[in-house]
């Protein structure tokens, strides 16, 4: 998944979730929190594997059931200590979620469940081709992703991904766009002390 449908993907589990549960929509600091943790593991093992060789693959440390989850699962009990157990919750939500939105593509595809995205450093995985920076491997699985789109082949994996980010996207309008205003109003105050 790209990292728009790992966010979406989490916001409508999140979501639906929160509607079912408390009856309300979801909130300002956890719909960021949600979003944050749904994209951490890809910011931390992708440029290390890419443009740095720290792992043989995107698939490591972040990803890892052993290792990152438990992460995760501390972040959440700090934030709770610190009576945020809302935002902490939704961003362990997230960070595991993005490993469900790894799973899931990975499973659809081959027919199986395959677990080595999240089973790191145990994992019998063979590494994708070398790609380059991190720049060119992105540029390269962007253009291989679109050229699948305009295919027009409705496969069960771009019907996960398509459905996250049509639906996703429905389901954060329709709850008022959260967490928008907390990211756009802390890019302006960034510019503004910048002009400053």
């Amino acid at each position: 998944m790209w990292p728009w449908e790992h966010v979406l993907f989490a916001y409508v589990c999140y979501s639906t979730y929160v509607h079912g549960r408390y009856r309300s929509r979801p909130g300002e600091l956890p719909t960021a929190a949600l979003a944050f943790g749904a994209v951490l593991p890809d910011l931390i093992d992708k440029p290390l594997a890419w443009e740095f060789n720290v792992f043989a693959t995107g698939y490591a440390a972040a990803h890892s059931v052993f290792l990152g989850v438990p992460a995760a699962f501390a972040v959440y009990a700090l934030a709770e200590r610190r009576h945020a157990g809302a935002v902490g919750g939704a961003f362990l939500t997230g960070y595991v979620l993005h490993l469900v939105g790894d799973v899931l593509p990975a499973s659809l595809s081959r027919g199986e469940l395959v677990l080595f995205p999240v089973l790191w450093p145990i994992a019998d995985y063979v590494p994708l081709p070398d790609r380059g920076s991190f720049v060119d491997g992105v540029y390269g699985l962007l253009t291989e992703y679109v050229a699948r789109l305009l295919t027009l082949e409705l496969s069960p994996v771009i019907a996960l991904q398509l459905g996250s980010v049509l639906f996703g996207t429905a389901l954060w309008l329709a709850d008022g766009r959260p967490g928008l205003s907390l990211v756009t109003g802390t890019v302006r105050r960034a510019f503004r002390r910048i002009r400053t």
